[in-house]
């Protein structure tokens, strides 16, 4: 899931910077599909990989994620 946060987050500053330097704006739009495409291409082995586990495998998957989430919103103590 880093990797998809990651492929977005620079997606999004690519574009951004496209807005601020439009000489170069053509070099950044290609580098923002560029990180666009290897977000999809993740979402796609995901969803592959979804796919091939048993209906028990994914749930203790989404659980597992689930539980991790919620351990970074408690607090320390």
């Amino acid at each position: 899931m880093n990797d998809l946060v990651r492929y977005r987050a620079m997606e999004s500053l690519c574009r951004q910077a496209a807005v601020h330097h439009p000489l170069e704006s053509w070099k950044m739009l290609a580098e923002a599909e560029r990180w666009h495409h290897k977000a999809l291409d993740e979402v796609a082995s995901r969803h592959a990989e979804c796919s091939q586990m048993s209906p028990a495998g994914v749930l203790a998957r989404t659980e597992s994620f689930s539980n991790a989430r919620d351990r970074r919103r408690l607090p320390a103590g």
